[in-house]
């Protein structure tokens, strides 16, 4: 069985716990217990405590990419663990600490409006944590699988540039190629777990479909960032989760009102959520 335990998520199911712009979960499963993102700040931490749960004995941390709002809790959690007696794995793709903005070309020169990043640097976390970086898929205990890079299929209409990135002196289209996913092997089928899907949800689960050579899907949880998406894009999402027989999914933070709305029986999570899988 795996047990999950939204610690961050834009809305809070409760009024002592704290909601912030943002995603972190914990999964169990008994043999792993695995974080995944951050959050945007320490506010996992906060509301981890408040749940009675424990971070202390984890074992790997699994970034789906570098934007604040899932990596910016990384300094809370190296300080929180510093005292441990076991670094914890943290497991990401290579470009996860690259410089990200919104921003815009005015005349041949650059505006940005918004950092993106969580503007981390290898000082925050070489004394912390193991760093795995790949982008390959990389196997964590006997159920779980980091996807690594998501291929963008030219069939689905997701995957496009968000933001820009520096690149040396220069700046050019994010495509976050560090955005990826992990999934849990269970009875039922894959449980495909994803933070923000810029690569695009339907590639995402093409890839967890490769990675485990399982094609049944009990679950997709997370943001599917489809808050602004086009109403061909959502049709196509739509059309592609009901041809998977996805049997139940749990779309939230970024996927917003009007991507939920074009999905087959969402059921809603945020803060404080508690969900099991078989």
């Amino acid at each position: 069985m795996l047990e999950l335990t939204v610690l961050v998520e834009n809305k809070s199911g409760r009024d002592d716990l704290f909601p912030a712009n943002g995603l972190s979960f914990l999964f169990e499963d008994g043999d792993e217990r695995i974080l995944f993102d951050t959050g945007p700040d320490e506010t996992f931490l906060t509301n981890a405590k408040i749940l009675g749960v424990s971070l202390e004995d984890i074992t790997n941390v699994v970034l789906s990419h570098g934007h604040y709002d899932h990596a910016g809790g990384i300094p809370a959690l190296a300080s929180f663990l510093e005292k441990a007696e076991v670094r914890p794995n943290l497991i990401c793709h290579p470009d996860w600490m690259v410089e990200r903005y919104v921003g815009t070309s005015v005349v041949g020169k650059q505006m940005n409006f918004k950092k993106l990043d969580a503007g981390l640097d290898m000082a925050s976390v070489s004394s912390c944590f193991n760093l795995i970086e790949s982008r390959e898929p990389y196997k964590i205990g006997s159920r779980f699988t980091f996807l690594g890079e998501i291929p963008r299929s030219k069939k689905f209409k997701g995957g496009g540039p968000f933001g820009v990135v520096k690149d040396g002196d220069t700046y050019k289209d994010d495509y976050l190629y560090d955005d990826t996913g992990i999934v849990w092997e269970g009875e039922e089928g894959l449980v495909i777990i994803t933070g923000c899907s810029h690569s695009g949800i339907c590639n995402v689960i093409e890839k967890a479909q490769a990675v485990t050579g399982v094609k049944n899907i009990a679950a997709i949880v997370g943001g599917l960032h489809l808050r602004t998406a086009s109403v061909a894009h959502l049709y196509e999402v739509r059309s592609f989760l009901k041809k998977m027989n996805v049997k139940r999914s749990f779309a939230c933070h970024c996927t917003g009102k009007w991507g939920i709305a074009w999905l087959p029986d969402n059921q809603t999570i945020c803060t404080g959520s508690k969900i099991t899988f078989v």
